[in-house]
């Protein structure tokens, strides 16, 4: 969520808040358990079905969405 994203004052990008955040064990492609904020998850996620590093181009797209509209969709 756009609230994790921070800029430093030399214009660097930095991501914070990786308190739910989840590591695909090396071997393994998905994973089944929900991580992450609801409002930004993929519906693979909240459905509770497999899930791999795909669902982090929906959360991208969503925090992106809401930092140009300044709501979310």
């Amino acid at each position: 969520k756009s609230l994790n994203i921070v800029l430093g004052l030399d214009g660097s990008v930095k991501l914070t808040d990786f308190g739910v955040a989840a590591v695909i064990p090396a071997g393994q492609s998905t994973l089944r358990a929900p991580v992450g904020t609801r409002l930004w998850m993929a519906p693979e996620v909240l459905r509770g079905t497999s899930y791999g590093p795909k669902v982090d181009i929906w959360s991208l797209g969503i925090t992106t969405i809401e930092m140009v509209e300044g709501v979310l969709p």
